[in-house]
């Protein structure tokens, strides 16, 4: 800068260096710098509160041996960072374990570049580190793991660059910034505590049809005018909030950490930004979340035909004892027939009682055996308890249980899958009756009670059973996939994570008191649709 005097200059500098420090600390990954000694020349702050450091600077000097990682970690960082060095190959995406000052391990996803002088020597290693921890204890579902490129490679040149004329260093300084970050898939930005853009810069400016610094001067409330999110975070961070946040624009979803900046005074000076491309990432989680849909669907239908099959089974059982009856009828009006003797009246009523219970046992196979329609509809939810209720009777899974039923007078609509509600009723009401069963020294019942509950606008069904009950230390268990309390045989363990599952699919959910030796109440609740006038 012609002219300047070596304070004007300096105080440039200075501003320049705080600014590219500010930068850097805001960067969510820890990021670390050695020479060719492999001793650290320089971290962020990220870096530093995983060592357990209280600045940055605190690095300076210091080797892996004199950091709180354990000896075979730090002989392996070291190896990597020869290799670096000797070679002047970048080391990507290499996956190490790092112990912090807590005494927690965790895992890194760190890649290491050379660094080098004007004239292409190498000066040290330059590491970035994407915490992966979460990824691997989830088996790698979900790929979390973001390189944040060379930005930090910037502030080494400068430190570098101090060796030399101060106006030599703020241009290197200048320049190797800039090329980093728009190098890296990545949009930095800075704005004034008036929310007017100060600095703007990244490799993925030219997604959004942005040139670097192009924005500057202008107001992000103006350049975002068309994305109320965006303008919402901007509003947050001008408040003094940091935070990140998931904003879709333009097609491509953004993840931006938004870092207020406040003087010494605590007034805030401005935010700065940094917004990652996880376009990728939002695809792979949609692609997941349909996926685990399509196992709960499957899961659903495994537990329905299980359900269907037990009540089935106890419909056979019942048109086999009323054709033991029809057989005996039938000789017995072969042998009037033959002594050509009328019927008698009794025989005649027990024929009719036959035919009667076959077409009801017939009637209730072929519901039994509809569709599993998920159609939502609008119906009365007295109407599925007595209708499940007698589906239940005359598989003769309560034939030999007390069961009683309470409703009120008007219809308790709700909006829901028939097959599915209906499902849920004969889970529950089963199940409570196989709980019954092994009690003998006490009065044995189930009950089941619907009532309405209009302060919270919902309608309830509670299915009460004077049972064995279940232990305090497995309640919090019972709606876990394929946990029964029932002997071998007897149970799928699904059924009750698929009651739950239905119910909170349509807006519901299930509730459990339960108490050994006295017995268990479940209570369901639905959204009430009171029909429209």
């Amino acid at each position: 800068m012609p002219g300047q005097g070596p304070e004007v200059v300096q105080a440039a500098v200075r501003r320049e260096a705080e600014l590219l420090r500010l930068v850097l600390d805001a960067l969510p990954y820890p990021i670390f710098w050695k020479g060719k000694d492999l001793r650290f020349l320089g971290c962020n702050a990220a870096f530093a509160r995983i060592a357990g450091l209280t600045h940055p600077d605190a690095v300076v000097g210091l080797t892996d041996y004199e950091m709180p990682w354990r000896k075979e970690d730090s002989d392996f960082y070291r190896a990597c960072d020869l290799d670096v060095l000797e070679s002047g190959i970048p080391f990507a995406e290499c996956e190490e374990p790092i112990r912090g000052k807590d005494g927690e391990q965790r895992w890194s996803q760190t890649s290491k570049v050379p660094l080098r002088d004007a004239q292409g020597n190498v000066l040290g290693v330059l590491g970035i580190l994407v915490d992966i921890t979460a990824r691997r204890e989830a088996q790698e579902q979900i790929q979390v793991a973001i390189i944040a490129g060379e930005a930090a490679n910037r502030l080494l040149s400068a430190q570098v660059a101090e060796r030399e004329a101060m106006r030599e260093a703020l241009a290197v300084s200048e320049m190797r910034l800039r090329t980093a970050v728009r190098g890296a898939q990545m949009n930095i930005w800075a704005l004034d505590s008036s929310g007017i853009f100060t600095f703007s810069d990244g490799g993925a400016l030219s997604q959004l049809g942005l040139r670097p610094g192009q924005v500057v001067g202008y107001s992000i409330f103006e350049i975002f005018a068309e994305s109320p999110a965006i303008l919402e975070n901007a509003r947050r961070a001008l408040k003094g909030e940091s935070f990140t946040s998931t904003v879709e624009f333009s097609g491509i979803h953004y993840e931006t950490r938004y870092t207020s900046v406040f003087d010494e005074a605590g007034r805030l000076t401005g935010v700065i930004g940094i917004a990652l491309d996880v376009t990728e990432r939002i695809r792979y989680n949609e692609m997941l979340e349909a996926e685990l849909g399509r196992t709960r669907g499957q899961l659903l239908q495994v537990e329905r035909l299980a359900t269907l099959g037990t009540l089935a089974a106890g419909v056979g059982h019942e048109l086999r004892n009323i054709s033991a009856v029809l057989n005996s009828l039938r000789t017995y009006f072969t042998d009037c027939a033959r002594r050509g003797v009328p019927p008698d009246p009794e025989e005649l009523e027990e024929l009719g009682w036959a035919c009667e219970h076959v077409a009801t046992h017939g009637r209730h196979l072929m519901d039994l055996g509809r569709p599993g329609r998920t159609t939502v509809e609008r119906v009365d939810l007295r109407e599925l308890v007595s209708g499940s209720l007698a589906m239940l009777r005359t598989a003769g899974i309560i034939k030999h249980v007390k069961v009683s039923s309470s409703m009120p007078d008007s219809p308790l609509w709700v909006e829901v899958s028939r097959t599915r509600v209906e499902q849920v009723l004969l889970n529950l009401v089963g199940n409570a009756a196989d709980a019954v069963e092994p009690v003998h020294d006490r009065p044995t019942e189930v009950r089941v009670r619907l009532f309405e509950d209009r302060q919270k606008g919902v309608v309830c069904c509670s299915v009460e059973d004077t049972g064995v009950g279940i232990p305090e230390d497995k309640l919090s268990t019972i709606f876990e996939p394929w946990f029964t309390t029932k002997p071998p045989g007897r149970g799928t363990g699904l059924g009750l994570p698929v009651v739950r599952t239905i119910l909170r699919e349509s807006g519901g959910d299930l509730s459990v008191e339960s108490q050994v030796g006295k017995g268990s109440a479940f209570t369901f609740w639905l959204p009430s649709k009171v029909p429209s006038a």
